[in-house]
Formats: C-alpha cells, sequence, structure tokens
C-alpha cells in the first residue's frame, strides 16, 4: 500500500466520520422533535424516586441519542429545582444504558446478527427521508428528518469501515495499531477521543466500523469503550461551570459512575475471560464490541443502584454548600437553565412555569402593596422591592432565553408559544410596575399623615379580592389549561372596572361632604386605576392562553 493511497484513504476516513456524526445529530435531532411532547410528558410524571428516573433516562436517551445531551439537560434541571440530586442520579444511571442502543444498531446494520449486511438498506433511508422531508404537511417533513439521519449514520460508517479496510492491507499499519495494547493508554485514548468528539455513541461507531474491517481486536476494542464512558462525561463538567452546586454535584456522580464502571471492569477482567465468553456467543467482532458495551453499563448499573442515596450523600461530602452572598438571593431562574436548550421541548414547559412564577411574584407584591395602604403599614416594604428586582431581572433574562429557545427546531405550537410569551412577560412585568405604584402610594401616604375613610378601605379591600380572584382564574387557564374559567374570567375583569366606576363616585361624594381630603382622594383615584390596569394585564394573559390551548 503507497503512501497517497494511506493518505486517501485517511482522508475517506475523516470524511465517513464527518457524515456520521452529523447523522448521528440529525437522527437524535429529529426524534426529539417528534417526542418532543412525550419527553414533556415523562419528566412532569415522574416520582420521587430513582427508579422512575431510570426508566426515564434510558427513553429519553433512546430518543435523544445521546447520553452526554441527556446529562447536560438534567444537570439544567437540577439546577433550575426541577428535579433533586436522587432523581438526577437514576437519570444518570438510565443515560448510560439508553446510550448502548444506537451501538446495538450499529452492529444489527453490520449484519452482525443477521449475517446479512443491512448497511445499503438503512443507508437508503436518507434517500427516502429527502423525498419526505419535501412535504409540506408537519409530520412527514420531521420523520423525513429522522430517516435522513439515520440513512447518513450508515452512509458514514460505511465509509469508515471501507476506508479501515485499505488500512488492513498494510501490514505495517496493522502491525503498529496491534502493538498498542496498554489497558491504561486505550481507556486514555477513549477518554481523549470522546470529549474531542462530545459523543460515546459516534466513538462507539467508529470503533465498531474499525473491528469490522479487522484493524483493531477486540481486546484494544473493549478498552477504548470503557474509556469512552469516561470521556463523554467532559461535556457535563463543562455544562455545570457556572451553575449551582446541586447541578455540579451531578457532573460529578456521572464522573463517579463511570469511573466506577471503568474500574470495575479493569479488576474483573483480571478473573473474567470477557473476550472468551463472547467470542463463544458471538461471531462478528461488532456486535461482541456493542454487547460489552451494553453489558458494561447495565452492570455497573445494577452495582451502583443500591448506593445510590450513600452516592448523593457522598457528593454532598465533597461538595458542600457554600455561604451564600447577600446578592446571591433572589435574582436567578427558578425554573430555566441554558442547559435546557439541549432539549427544546422541556425548555418551553420549563420556560412556562418560569414565566407562571414571575405572575405569581407580582401579585405577591401587588398584595404587599395592598395591605400596606389599606393598613397604613409599609414595614414590608424591603422585602416588596426585593421582590421587584427579581421581577426585572426574570423580565430581561426569561426574554433573552425565549430569543435562544425560538432558533431550536420546535414543533409550530412551541413556536406560537413562544411568540405569545414575549406579551405575557410583558403583563406580568407591568402588573409588577403598578404594584410598585400602589407601594410609593402608601410610601407617600404614611410619611405625611394621610388617612383614608373606613368606607374607602373596605372599598379598597373589595378591589383586592376581586383582582385576587382574576388572578386565580387567570391561572387556571394558563396553568392548567381549563378554558371552563374564561367566562369568570371575563366576569371578573367586568367586575373590575365597575368597582372602580363605583370608588370614582362614591369619592367625589365623599368630597363633597368633607370626608376626605383632595389628595388623599388623588391617591385613591390613581389607586383604583392601577388596580383596573392589573385586570386588563390579568385579562390580556388569560386571552393569550387561550388561543395556545385552542391551537393544542
Amino acid at each position: 500500500m503507497s503512501g497517497l493511497d494511506i493518505v486517501y484513504s485517511f482522508f475517506w476516513f475523516i470524511a465517513g466520520v464527518g457524515v456520521f456524526l452529523y447523522g448521528i445529530k440529525m437522527m437524535g435531532e429529529g426524534l426529539e422533535t417528534v417526542a418532543g411532547e412525550n419527553i414533556k410528558k415523562m419528566f412532569g410524571k415522574m416520582d420521587k424516586n430513582v427508579f422512575s428516573g431510570l426508566g426515564i433516562g434510558i427513553a429519553t436517551t433512546s430518543i435523544v441519542q445521546s447520553s452526554s445531551a441527556v446529562t447536560v439537560m438534567t444537570v439544567g434541571f437540577v439546577n433550575a429545582g426541577f428535579m433533586s440530586l436522587l432523581q438526577a442520579t437514576g437519570i444518570i444511571f438510565g443515560a448510560n444504558i439508553g446510550t448502548t442502543i444506537t451501538a446495538q444498531l450499529m452492529a444489527f446494520g453490520y449484519g452482525g446478527v443477521t449475517n446479512i449486511n443491512l448497511t445499503v438498506f438503512f443507508a437508503a433511508f436518507a434517500g427516502i427521508g429527502a423525498f419526505m422531508s419535501m412535504s409540506k404537511k408537519d409530520l412527514p417533513r420531521k420523520l423525513g428528518a429522522i430517516f435522513v439521519g439515520l440513512g447518513m449514520l450508515f452512509v458514514g460508517l460505511s465509509v469508515m469501515g471501507n476506508s479501515t479496510k485499505s488500512f488492513s492491507a498494510s501490514p505495517e499499519i496493522v502491525s503498529l495499531i496491534c502493538a498498542f495494547k496498554n489497558p491504561v493508554l486505550l481507556i486514555l485514548a477513549g477518554v481523549l477521543v470522546t470529549a474531542l468528539i462530545q459523543s460515546s455513541s459516534a466513538v462507539s461507531g467508529i470503533i465498531i466500523a474499525m473491528s469490522a474491517s479487522g484493524i483493531l481486536c477486540f481486546e484494544q476494542g473493549m478498552f477504548l469503550i470503557v474509556g469512552s464512558n469516561i470521556g463523554t462525561c467532559v461535556t457535563a463538567l463543562i455544562s455545570a461551570i457556572g451553575t449551582g452546586i446541586n447541578a455540579k454535584r451531578v457532573s460529578l456522580i456521572h464522573l463517579f459512575f463511570n469511573i466506577t464502571g471503568a474500574l470495575l471492569f479493569l479488576l474483573t477482567n483480571l478473573f473474567v475471560p470477557y473476550e472468551k465468553l463472547l467470542t463463544s456467543a458471538f461471531q462478528s467482532s461488532e456486535v461482541r464490541i456493542a454487547m460489552l458495551h451494553t453489558f458494561f453499563n447495565i452492570g455497573t448499573v445494577i452495582f451502583l443502584l443500591p448506593f445510590s442515596k450513600l452516592l448523593v450523600k457522598f457528593v454532598t461530602i465533597i461538595l458542600p454548600e457554600r455561604k451564600k452572598k447577600e446578592e446571591d438571593y433572589g435574582k436567578h431562574f427558578y425554573y430555566v437553565d441554558y442547559n435546557l436548550l439541549e432539549t427544546p421541548a422541556v425548555a418551553v414547559q420549563q420556560t412556562k412555569r418560569e414565566i407562571e412564577n414571575m405572575l405569581r411574584l407580582s401579585m405577591i407584591n401587588f398584595r404587599l402593596a395592598m395591605d400596606a395602604i389599606i393598613l397604613s403599614d409599609t414595614a414590608m416594604k424591603e422585602s416588596f422591592y426585593k421582590t421587584e428586582d427579581i421581577i426585572n431581572f426574570l423580565n430581561i433574562e426569561v426574554t433573552k432565553f425565549l430569543s435562544c429557545l425560538s432558533g431550536s427546531d420546535l414543533s409550530a405550537k412551541d413556536h406560537a408559544f413562544i411568540s405569545a410569551s414575549y406579551h405575557t412577560l410583558s403583563d406580568a412585568e407591568r402588573i409588577g410596575d403598578h404594584a410598585v405604584n400602589i407601594m410609593e402610594f402608601a410610601e407617600h401616604t404614611e410619611s405625611n399623615g394621610i388617612i383614608f375613610s373606613e368606607e374607602s378601605k373596605e372599598e379598597m379591600s373589595n378591589m383586592l379580592s376581586e383582582v385576587n380572584k382574576l388572578y386565580e382564574f387567570t391561572s387556571k387557564i394558563y396553568s392548567d389549561h381549563d378554558l371552563s374559567y374564561l367566562p369568570l374570567v371575563l366576569e371578573h375583569e367586568d367586575k373590575i372596572d365597575e368597582l372602580k366606576a363605583l370608588m370614582g363616585r362614591n369619592h367625589i361624594s365623599r368630597l363633597s361632604e368633607g370626608v376626605c381630603t383632595p389628595e388623599a382622594g388623588a391617591i385613591y383615584l390613581n389607586l383604583a386605576s392601577n388596580c383596573e390596569r392589573i385586570g386588563d394585564h390579568l385579562r390580556n394573559i388569560a386571552i393569550l392562553a387561550k388561543g395556545q390551548i385552542r391551537q393544542k
């Protein structure tokens, strides 16, 4: 084999890797888009135990086709407070099992099970998918993307396999590769390559292709596979930078899992003849590699699962809670994390929860402000203004997050949700601003000794009650998707308008009777106006939610 042939083969190998990687990415994104709603449902129904997390980790990784992506997503969930460390541990365990499905698919395509090379058959899916992607209908177009990704995966795999067959024709290259048998060095090589590519599935594909061509022996492949498991932790470790302490603990659990698995394998390899056992059970080298990958991860899960709670305690000791500074409190996402962008369908759901939280905070401030002016007591104003800072922070940061999310591959329904969310955010923020106006009225009346009549205080209380009811009904529509509350929203918004008009008429009567001062009256009317505008914003949110529900 000439030097030029070696160069050509090398370039073909690189081309195959590129097509293969893009195929995995495209198939994973397509599957995620189609199954987005199911992913959201899975996480929404998750129990607070490690076993439900295990099942969800397996299922989600099978869909997304990347344990790294699922782990990064889990880091985001924990950082957002959506799940506990124990639940996250189960998902990580499951993700390591789910990622083996890709290797099994590739081994099957190579004909390791059927003795029929199905690579050409699967590659044809790229052409079928290309035609489907031209459809004007949403579902065929999405399925087309999955088929194209699947086809490209096997095209890349075939190109890699053919190029490595050329290498195998050179005794010098084969001799050089076969001489590389140190287990520790092979594991480190697997770690390094996976860390660079950031996909253990991709590394598994490369190993399978090289094993099928005979250039890589089984012993080498098995240590490289073990190393690839550790290498996939790099993505999660990077994603945890700048996150909360619990998110860092998740990435550490992921690292601990894979290192423990590697140590267990090295230890048992001294006593268990893995190569002999797998060779006797499976004829083809690619299937032996895929099966080792599966058994390795399942075995590690079986070993560590009973110690899940201890593992959580262990990482908690290693990474203790740091003492929070004053500036750490309040200004942060409660449900959203940028790592969730790895799974857009889930990110949409969490964004909705973040907006719900922002609206809740705005209404808390509204109640505090109303109590302050009715009771002539502004003792809670410090807490009030801290909450207002949080509301303003969330308005800006959620808007930025929505902008990033809008660039993801989303369903038409989710794109419509993002568009509507900009308006909902604005309404929630404006409610907070009106609450600020009312608190400023309360501060002014308290500092200047302005007194309101008992009758006017009762009217303020009635207004507070009506706005609270309107918020309750709006939440039923926005959060629970229950349109049966829409008539109640419209009814109570009308009541608020009527109450504002009544407060205006009563004020004129009290002013003419000398019951209140002009200054108190001006504040009173402005308060009524701010309450009425809050009612308008709540109605806007309900109407926007109605449009989303009907589209669904």
